[in-house]
């Protein structure tokens, strides 16, 4: 496929200071025309050629009779299963879109004022008229960018509570919606919705819209990082002690009084090791699917192989860092490497996350401060980045 999306790409026209104050994760919010003129990187024929290879994560989601409401199918695809479809209500939706399509990076960019780790996938969906995946909640913030036709938009201004759910689907389908808005998006419009709202697209013509849909960890993840790292920096972990047995009990009871051990042996587990939570966090927050050398042959690199070629970032690679007082945490695909903390080479780390293509004259730039080139051979040796063949 041949996008040229970078030299076509509008500016997101929105005041980003209002936006974040009112709107970010506090209540939806209707864009209109924020990227006016947009046109879709993606053909609906595109996106259904991207369905039909391996490793994408794509579905179609088909509304049915009363028996059997809603069908969901998992890719990959043959044509075959697009000629089969019916002419109408049904969607195909295609995950992770920037990593097989780079430049979606582009319009990724469009929305850095949220942080680069906040940031989940991009999906595409296509569908023709009465296309829709039924009223639903999603539990992480969504930009859906209107990309061809238009579609029906219902959703509530309040959060949902523990909303019921057809029984018997593979979707999370409400029993139950009553929407409090209505409206139509055309191309270049946006609709924001927060974690919890309930909300229902459906299209009204031949449609594409974008999803960028962004993480929020849960407590539960944060607590089993912080747990692997403590184990691996070795540290000595507390074992539960009663020095005041209680005696007046039953043997087979589990008393408050132990439960608050255990409690308070946690608690003081989590805050002994203050060191710990910028690597838990780092490594968790660039955690990705990349191979590591010991799942796959890799030769060694050496700095003329870095100079030899451009270079690009694997699609599946997280680069990000933390600033501490004598080092510089650079965290990739759940590894750390740590630089001297200098205002030079910060500059320089910036602007290597600021692209994910790094052409060889950035490369040499960056060779010439001997830590960044022990960093860059790092991440090649690692697959983190990849050389762009002629």
């Amino acid at each position: 496929m041949d996008h040229s999306l970078s030299n076509q790409l509008p500016v997101l026209d929105i005041d980003i200071q209002e936006f974040v104050a009112h709107y970010w994760q506090k209540k939806p919010c209707l864009l209109r025309n924020a990227l006016s003129g947009f046109d879709s990187a993606v053909s609906p024929e595109e996106l259904a050629g991207l369905a039909c290879e391996e490793d994408v994560h794509c579905r179609l989601v088909l509304e049915g009779s009363e028996e059997k409401p809603w069908t969901v199918r998992y890719g990959p695809f043959e044509e075959q299963d697009f000629l089969d479809l019916p002419v109408s209500n049904y969607s195909l939706l295609v995950s992770e879109c920037e990593k097989w399509i780079p430049e979606l990076n582009d319009l990724l960019d469009q929305f850095r004022f949220i942080p680069d780790w906040r940031i989940d996938d991009l999906m595409i969906s296509y569908a023709p008229e009465g296309g829709s995946v039924g009223p639903h909640v999603d539990q992480y913030d969504v930009f859906l960018l209107q990309a061809l036709g238009t579609r029906r938009w219902q959703y509530c201004e309040t959060i949902s509570q523990d909303e019921a759910i057809i029984p018997d689907l593979e979707l999370a389908i409400l029993q139950d919606f009553h929407p409090d808005q209505n409206v139509i998006l055309n191309p270049g419009d946006i609709l924001y919705l927060p974690p919890g709202f309930a909300h229902h697209g459906v299209a009204l013509d031949r449609c594409m819209t974008y999803s960028i849909g962004f993480r929020a960890p849960t407590v539960t993840s944060v607590l089993e990082s912080f747990t692997l790292e403590s184990e691996q920096a070795g540290d000595n972990v507390e074992r539960y002690r009663d020095t005041d047995l209680e005696l007046e009990r039953h043997h087979a009871e589990i008393t408050d009084t132990e439960i608050a051990r255990f409690r308070d042996m946690v608690s003081r587990f989590l805050e002994q090791s203050p060191g710990l939570w910028c690597d838990a966090i780092g490594k968790m927050l660039s955690d990705s699917a990349v191979a590591t050398p010991e799942d796959v042959d890799s030769q060694p690199v050496h700095l003329s192989d870095l100079q030899s070629s451009n270079w690009i970032r694997h699609p599946e690679s997280r680069i990000l860092y933390h600033c501490s007082a004598q080092t510089i945490e650079v965290y990739y695909n759940g590894h750390v490497h740590r630089l001297p903390q200098q205002p030079e080479i910060l500059e320089k780390l910036q602007t290597l996350c600021e692209n994910y293509e790094w052409s060889a004259e950035l490369i040499r730039e960056s060779l010439k401060i001997e830590s960044l080139g022990n960093l860059l051979i790092e991440l090649a040796t690692n697959q983190a980045i990849l050389p762009i063949e002629d």
